[in-house]
């Protein structure tokens, strides 16, 4: 795994644009040699004139292109980014790279090369659900004018796909009644329209307790390995707040507001797992209100903050269970099956964003499938898909009106592992499976898991055509038949039944 990556220009036996680069690389989150999908996209600028040099000339200089190369299997990503490449950035697809004219340059310092970096990162990230790794520039030319650009983004598995920041409109703020929590003065005197702010002790304390009170060890499909950490256990005992910021938007207040005021207030409330603890945040609720979670990466997390959520385009990349909306959890549990480490902002740590949403009067099913309009049609704020009453999983919300939504809180987060760091009700035995683990049956005829390491090496073989596999499980020796499905102890004889995974 291509871990950081940096270049310099050297004078090298007379060439002053000679480049070295320097590629550190550790092993992959698999451990057992499985080449994971990287993309490297190069930008350049082009070749200027002497024009350049006038600070008074803007010029599209000749020779631009993107040029993309894929290590190991990035199909899919190659296709949605030339359609990115082609119809967004105008790019004409030549042997080797995309021609465009899209990069901008006046004097010897300014260009707009980082506008376009942050476009593809955008498209990258929140768009294809791939990690940015690393970015590094190299100037080139008699004064550094010529820019080249290389960006090395990673594929860590399928995810939900992230809801698009969506941007507001600030010019119908009349009428407005500001939180009375609010602290921010230049928000509060209209110099600005928003502004993230450091919760205080008080909330800070309240969002622990919203995500200890609403936390359950309970494993689902959803669940990916945390192959960063040495642990056998598949979910954590807790999860433990390091920073929180609250939203002081007024636009997004305004329109959450407007939506609240066309609620019946005198229905029936719905009960919703988040409002167990945390009482000093949650008695600033209203009728129908919720707080609700949304797990993600901390980049997102403050991009949704300032600017909201899309439901344009959620689940077009990775299919939704219920319907087409923005998903989110009443248990932290659930929320934290997608979290993510961005290794950016808060390298090692995760993001969920705790919002304020009208729950209301939802439309609550057991089974998939699209209920987006069944709930519209029978005047129902929301769609439940209860998993947990079918399965005994989780509760999913899914609303498809952005403006029931307020994304109020981002809490980074660290997943505690140790039972002998959290207090004594969280440890909790887990329950429920993520199938994601070769299992043998047991003595008392249930099924157990195989350990990590042995259970990762099972599935590459597996995936290999190798059926046949020696494992080591503490001071035993086994025979694994994966064909047979079959474990048998070197030593004493002993054969148990094996079972795959449900998740390959």
């Amino acid at each position: 795994q291509l871990f950081t990556c940096s270049q310099g220009t050297v004078n090298l036996q007379g060439q002053p644009d000679a480049r070295e680069q320097q590629i550190v690389f550790r092993p992959g989150m698999s451990g057992h040699g499985v080449v994971e999908p990287h993309l490297l996209i190069e930008l350049f600028t082009g070749e200027a004139s002497q024009l350049e040099l006038d600070e008074g000339v803007t010029e599209i200089c000749g020779g631009q292109h993107v040029r993309v190369r894929p290590i190991g299997s990035c199909s899919e990503a190659i296709t949605a980014l030339h359609t990115f490449l082609v119809d967004y950035l105008g790019g004409e697809q030549m042997e080797g790279e995309y021609a465009c004219n899209v990069f901008l340059s006046r004097g010897v310092a300014e260009n707009n090369l980082g506008q376009w970096t942050m476009r593809v990162c955008d498209f990258m990230v929140d768009r294809l659900g791939w990690s940015f790794v690393v970015c590094n520039v190299c100037n080139l030319g008699d004064y550094g004018q010529r820019r080249e650009q290389q960006l090395i983004f990673r594929y860590d598995g399928e995810r939900r796909e992230m809801p698009i920041a969506k941007s507001v409109s600030t010019s119908t703020l009349g009428g407005i009644d500001m939180p009375e929590y609010w602290t921010s003065q230049e928000v509060l005197n209209a110099e600005v329209s928003s502004k993230i702010v450091s919760c205080d002790m008080d909330e800070t304390l309240a969002l622990q307790q919203m995500l200890d009170g609403s936390f359950q060890r309970r494993l689902t499909r959803d669940r990916a390995f945390e192959t960063t950490v040495k642990t056998e256990e598949e979910m954590p005992y807790r999860l433990e707040v390091v920073h929180a910021f609250r939203s002081e938007h007024t636009s997004l207040w305004f329109r959450y507001s407007n939506r609240l005021k066309r609620y019946d207030a005198d229905q029936e409330p719905f009960e919703v797992k988040s409002q167990a603890a945390g009482i000093h945040i949650n008695s600033r609720l209203g009728p129908g209100e919720a707080y609700l979670f949304h797990g993600t990466n901390p980049s997102s997390s403050q991009s949704i903050l300032r600017t909201g959520f899309a439901t344009l385009h959620a689940g077009k990349t990775t299919g939704t269970m219920f319907g087409a909306g923005i998903y989110l959890a009443e248990c932290s549990s659930k929320a934290d099956e997608y979290g993510r480490d961005d290794r950016a902002t808060y390298p090692g740590l995760l993001a969920v964003l705790v919002c304020r949403c009208l729950v209301g009067q939802p439309f609550v099913t057991t089974e998939p499938g699209d209920y987006v309009e069944d709930a519209r049609s029978t005047n129902k704020d929301c769609v439940v898909g209860d998993r947990e009453a079918k399965v005994g999983t989780y509760r999913e919300f899914i609303i498809s009106d952005e403006t029931q939504i307020y994304p109020e809180y981002t809490v980074i987060y660290r997943r505690q592992y140790d039972a002998d760091q959290v207090p004594l009700p969280m440890r909790q035995k887990v329950t429920g499976t993520s199938g994601r683990f070769w299992q043998v049956r047991l003595q008392n005829g249930g099924w157990g898991n195989v350990p990590r390491a042995p259970s990762l090496l099972m599935s590459t073989a597996y995936k290999s055509g190798n059926m046949q596999v020696t494992v080591t499980i503490g001071d035993h020796t086994y025979a694994m038949d994966l064909d047979n499905l079959t474990q048998t102890n070197v030593s004493s004889g002993t054969t148990r039944k094996l079972r795959k995974p449900m998740v390959m």
